[in-house]
């Protein structure tokens, strides 16, 4: 907090990278003596997530009777350089590679996440009958990301959110239907099954983003030096 504060956004963000790094070597791991006597252990414990998922988020906000399928949304830029932006889905709680999808960010504020994320979610809208349309939307961001979303997809009939950088806290609008309120619940998703399923889809966009962006970066770095 204190680097994002200074607006040392860099190192913010590699701090944050080690923090999720940390997390996940030191989370539970479930035994392999679980699978050997329940084959189906996974998909039970995707499902798990996909419903402890449904039942936090119905606390604050009508949630559809399914979330088999989620779209997490990411932005990378370096300092405004080459910004780029990912769309990873998951089917059943498990990353479908095959939906996912890498944007090139072309908005001049190109330091702007909100303004990315704006033209990713108008560039999204378009593709909703041949992408297919999600259950939930969760957005990597706060209240400014989250609302030129829902403003995009104002017809659209999906459940949107935002999952906010510093912790697993969920960003939920609770009303709707009326996007010029902008009133807004912010929770910290408590540790257990639907917190695991937001930061797998959190870092698997992360991951794609900055691929997409790095892949950029040497290209334009190899032609520079040809």
């Amino acid at each position: 907090k204190f680097l994002s504060k200074n607006k040392n956004y860099e190192e913010a963000a590699k701090v944050r990278d080690q923090i999720g790094k940390i997390k996940y070597i030191t989370q539970p791991i479930t035994p392999v003596s679980y699978f050997l006597k329940n084959p189906n252990l996974l998909d039970d414990i995707r499902q798990n997530e996909l419903k402890e998922l449904s039942l936090f988020l119905s606390n604050f906000i009508g949630v559809p009777k399914s979330l088999s399928r989620i779209e997490c949304f990411d932005v990378a830029h370096l300092s405004g350089t080459k910004p780029t932006a990912s769309m990873v889905t998951f089917v059943n709680g498990e990353p479908d590679k095959s939906l996912y999808r890498q944007f090139r960010i072309y908005q001049k504020k190109t330091r702007s996440d909100t303004d990315s994320m704006a033209e990713v979610a108008s560039r999204r809208l378009r593709h909703l009958n041949d992408w297919g349309k999600p259950d939930l939307i969760i957005v990597d961001g706060g209240k400014a990301q989250v609302s030129v979303f829902r403003k995009n997809f104002e017809k659209a009939n999906i459940l949107i959110v935002g999952l906010a950088k510093s912790d697993e806290r969920i960003v939920i609008p609770v009303d709707n239907r009326n996007l010029s309120t902008h009133s807004f619940v912010e929770k910290v998703v408590p540790r257990g099954p639907a917190r695991n399923l937001v930061q797998r889809l959190r870092d698997e966009a992360h991951r794609f983003a900055r691929k997409y962006h790095h892949k950029l970066i040497q290209k334009t770095l190899g032609q520079a030096s040809s």
